[in-house]
């Protein structure tokens, strides 16, 4: 098998070549005046257009904070995730690698992630990293038994118990937990909190943030976040400003997260990646403009366009990468893993199929122009290269051709006045897919756990309040009564009337 990384190393020797190593030098020695090495935090945000957020055209308010990032750092106006929807999507961040290389296409909740390739959390713990998450409802990969702190992730912060009746995917997954709190407050909280405890500690940290928001449903918002944005509102609200109103409270604990790392003299020696798993959703009032598509639509129509994969991704790294610029090139949420172990100055796994973003936002290396990026999640199928486009969607045999640079609607199919650029793409496409092996199967967990892990869908997670550690997990993970959200709710609800 030849890896995605593999091939574009063999094309880049050479002159090439010669130019990554020195850029790799320069980046080296940036980094060789601190004595500990960067900081590393990841922002993955659910179910976010790119044309939500005001550093990439949107005209409403409620994105200053995560425009501040793009002020101080580089956006990337071609950046996509490399699978769609969220689960595949995350799967592929944390494994730095095309899913589909084990059997994962769609939405495959259940689908093991390979025990014999290290996730981008055990890649950094092993290199000397603290490594932490926040958001379990959004870890969202890997089998029944693969959750975060079963791969490489050393604290997790709980999920709060949910309202009964208000959990999971059935009855929308709630932000109102038990005890009244709402929990993107919550989970910014915790990135706070982990931030103080480790970023002044001898060992560098990684922290990966991924909150429910903007997931439906968002009429959950407090009414604060509303008035804010709708002071002289009245009457029923409509959904596109409860999605506007979950967003200014994300945007809140962003801005908190970067003053913590300000106050504790940390901001210049923190990486932080910032990005979307896929598109918006139609029944929140998205804008994916310039482009269309998002989630659902009849037998998941919105799934095929680009705007469910072209993501609103942003790297601010100050000192490192350069203020308010702009990359054109593509680059896809595979180089995530990449761009994390050369700031951890740690072996980069064979199985990593992204590259270093750092020389590219830099200028210190050429974008391969020749560069190319592949899809198929349930029946869409999908590549870009140079400007190009192509697509099928469903039963379609014939791919239809984009020039997504002049009709980023892609309104108009020009395969019948470009049959080489089809033949090409579509050459590319297959030798690509033929090195996959088919869909591969859930596995399900046994049945005591079933109710616990949402049918198998969900790998374990501990509900309550405050830290898990991986070594109380490693005590207590196969018995539910010590995590399940049933058992923790039961407990927060005694002890609330205790008091």
């Amino acid at each position: 098998m030849i890896t995605r990384r593999q091939f574009l190393s063999r094309a880049g020797a050479g002159v090439a070549g010669a130019s990554l190593l020195a850029s790799c030098g320069r980046f080296n020695s940036v980094q060789a005046g601190s004595k500990k090495r960067a900081n590393i935090i990841i922002i993955y945000v659910d179910d976010l257009a790119l044309g939500d957020v005001g550093a990439f055209g949107c005209p409403d308010p409620s994105t200053e904070q995560i425009d501040s990032l793009a002020r101080d750092g580089v956006k990337l106006s071609t950046a996509y995730t490399i699978n769609a929807p969220c689960s595949p999507s995350r799967t592929g961040l944390m494994m730095g690698m095309y899913t589909q290389r084990f059997g994962k296409y769609g939405l495959s909740r259940g689908v093991p992630i390979p025990n014999d390739k290290p996730t981008l959390a055990e890649t950094l713990r092993d290199a000397g990293y603290v490594t932490g998450i926040v958001g379990l409802e959004k870890w969202d990969i890997g089998r029944w038994d693969q959750g975060c702190l079963d791969r490489g992730f050393m604290e997790a912060g709980m999920h709060p118990p949910r309202i009964e009746g208000k959990e999971g995917f059935g009855g929308g997954s709630s932000y109102t937990c038990v005890d009244g709190s709402y929990l993107t407050e919550t989970e910014g909280g915790y990135v706070v909190d982990f931030i103080g405890r480790h970023g002044g500690g001898d060992k560098p940290f990684f922290m990966y943030f991924v909150p429910l928001a903007v997931h439906l449903p968002n009429t959950e918002v407090p009414v604060k976040y509303l008035q804010r944005l709708y002071p002289d509102h009245s009457g029923k609200y409509s959904s596109r400003q409860y999605l506007r109103a979950t967003l200014l409270s994300l945007d809140d604990q962003i801005g908190l997260i970067r003053k913590k790392l300000d106050e504790m003299g940390i901001a210049d020696n923190t990486l932080i990646m910032f990005s979307s798993d896929n598109g918006g959703d139609p029944d929140a009032g998205h804008r994916p403009l310039p482009y269309r598509g998002g989630k659902k639509g009849k037998n998941r129509f919105n799934l095929q366009w680009e705007g469910n994969f072209r993501m609103p991704t942003i790297l601010t790294f100050p000192g490192v990468l350069p203020a308010g610029e702009e990359y054109k090139a593509m680059a896809s949420t595979m180089d995530f893993y990449a761009t994390a172990a050369a700031v951890a100055k740690t072996k980069l796994p064979d199985h990593c199929e992204g590259r270093n973003l750092l020389p590219l936002l830099r200028g210190e290396k050429t974008p391969d122009p020749d560069d190319a990026l592949f899809w198929h999640t349930y029946t869409s199928r999908a590549a870009r290269w140079k400007q190009w486009r192509i697509v099928k969607f469903g039963q379609e045999t014939d791919w239809r051709l984009y020039d997504i640079e002049k009709d980023p609607g892609e309104t108009t199919d020009i395969a019948s006045k470009h049959p080489d650029i089809v033949k090409e793409m579509d050459k590319r496409f297959y030798n690509w897919r033929n090195q996959m092996p088919e869909p591969a199967r859930p596995e399900m967990p046994p049945s005591e756990l079933l109710k616990h892990t949402a049918r198998g869908r969900h790998a374990r997670r501990p509900f309550g309040l405050g830290w898990m550690t991986v070594e109380k997990w490693d005590k207590i993970k196969d018995d539910p009564t010590q995590w399940s959200e049933h058992h923790a709710r039961k407990k927060i609800l005694e002890a609330m009337k205790r008091k």
